[in-house]
């Protein structure tokens, strides 16, 4: 995406777990805040990506769960 692109775009894309872009679908480091201990928030993104691909994520199930991406 060029520079510059990249408010707009996420001004106008819904990224919700039932949006077109879906990011963060069980509420990220936010739901889970920094009470975990040292690198549990990043295995908890591990989980939520495995349960989005295996269609196992219940209400926050998104359409397309062929691909996730984790970044910590």
């Amino acid at each position: 995406m060029p520079k510059g692109e990249v408010g707009p775009f996420f001004e106008s894309t819904d990224t919700t777990y039932k949006g077109t872009f879906p990011i963060n679908t069980d509420g990220g480091q936010l739901a889970a805040g920094q009470l975990n201990p040292a690198g549990a928030s990043g295995t908890q993104q591990l989980v939520e990506a495995c349960r989005q691909i295996r269609g196992q994520a219940g209400e926050r199930q998104v359409a397309r769960h062929d691909l996730a991406l984790v970044n910590g």
